[in-house]
């Protein structure tokens, strides 16, 4: 089997990726590049959200500031979409790499229907050894469902795909003890724990975000809780220097590190745990029990003795004993009707029973919880 590579969400802003004369930063997309690069080759897999779409097609309509309507938003981000990817693939063809357009929407995080579908196509890219470039479908997003923002889209990103390691790239230092745009005179907060009780972000909260920008030290924040929910060491950092990546990379002190009191498995049960109402039930023989209870193992098909409920891949759904009781909790693979195909089957005869591809596991233990 092998061994499984460190994979790392970086979100890179407006403020960075813009530019005042063509639309976009070519000298920032060209050290983010040559700094992912670097990781690549050091194995680390590599997925970029970045922002800039919206300012690029604002420099090809000619306006100054930010679409206050809908329609010229999405018209904007239509636009410069293409532009940013561009400019982006321009710089990754220097180092051989391939880099692909993924526009995420906000029900491919949220709608459990959607979500191992939006997962599985970012990790057979990072398969391929593609890097996505992730951004909002702004084209097509209303406001009553998008993020609203890409620090938001990013730290969602992160449980998304089970990042490792989540560092925001700004045009700050890092967050601050106040508003640096305002008073030159505050300090960094080299490591921030949001779980201490005494912790006032207050001041942080207010700092506003750029002319092209939607986002804010206040966005920053609350996308690192996201990302620590989901286990996900957590960075904010100055995007303006060449070698934040490879810092981080090498453990030297850089921006401000975002800590939480929960382990990393703890956090992603609570992530998990988050999701809403279970959709449905599986019954499980006593065997099934005791391979989840005592060894932690992933729920599969031939443990199953009966599935109640009528539930998509990706729902949460509970799993009960052969008395009834809720053993566990977590996230299917697999539909309800497909798990009644394959109840008490052992792995080899699900791929023959299914005609289509699937995963071995009813329930990977990664996604499940103990009740």
């Amino acid at each position: 089997m092998k061994n499984k590579k460190e994979r790392w969400v970086i979100k890179a802003g407006s403020s960075l990726v813009a530019g005042t004369e063509s639309g976009i930063n070519s000298l920032f997309i060209e050290s983010l590049v040559s700094q992912v690069n670097y990781l690549i080759k050091k194995d680390i897999e590599v997925i970029v959200v970045s922002s800039g779409a919206v300012a690029k097609g604002m420099q090809e309509l000619n306006l100054k500031d930010r679409p206050s309507t809908l329609h010229l938003l999405q018209a904007a981000a239509a636009i410069g979409q293409m532009g940013l990817v561009n400019a982006y693939q321009k710089e990754f063809d220097i180092f051989g790499l391939k880099a692909a357009q993924v526009l995420i929407s906000h029900d491919d995080i949220s709608n459990r229907k959607r979500y191992l579908n939006a997962r599985r196509s970012l990790e057979t890219l990072l398969e391929l050894n593609v890097i996505p470039i992730v951004n909002e479908n702004d084209s097509v997003a209303t406001e009553e469902i998008s993020f609203g923002d890409n620090d938001t889209l990013a730290g969602a990103l992160v449980g998304l795909v089970s990042a490792d390691k989540f560092i925001m790239l700004t045009d700050q230092i890092g967050i601050c003890s106040g508003d640096p745009t305002q008073d030159s005179s505050v300090k960094l907060l080299s490591e921030i724990d949001l779980d201490d009780p005494s912790l006032d972000l207050s001041s942080q909260l207010e700092s506003s975000s750029g002319r092209v920008g939607r986002g804010g030290m206040k966005t920053k924040i609350k996308a690192s809780r996201i990302a620590l929910d989901s286990g996900a060491k957590t960075w904010v950092a100055d995007g303006r220097q060449n070698n934040t990546l490879k810092a981080i990379f090498n453990d030297e002190k850089v921006g401000t590190i975002l800590l939480s009191q929960r382990s990393q498995l703890q956090s992603r049960k609570t992530w998990i745990a988050s999701l809403g109402s279970p959709a449905g039930s599986v019954y499980l023989d006593k065997g099934a029990v005791a391979a989840i209870n005592k060894k932690g193992s992933s729920l599969l098909a031939v443990g199953i003795t009966g599935v109640s409920g009528n539930f998509d891949r990706g729902a949460l759904i509970i799993c009960e004993d052969e008395n009834g009781n809720e053993i566990a909790k977590g996230l299917t693979n697999l539909n309800s009707g497909d798990i009644n195909l394959v109840k008490g089957l052992n792995s080899s005869q699900l791929l023959e029973k299914l005609d289509q591809a699937a995963d071995e596991e009813i329930i990977h233990r990664n996604n499940l919880i103990l009740s």
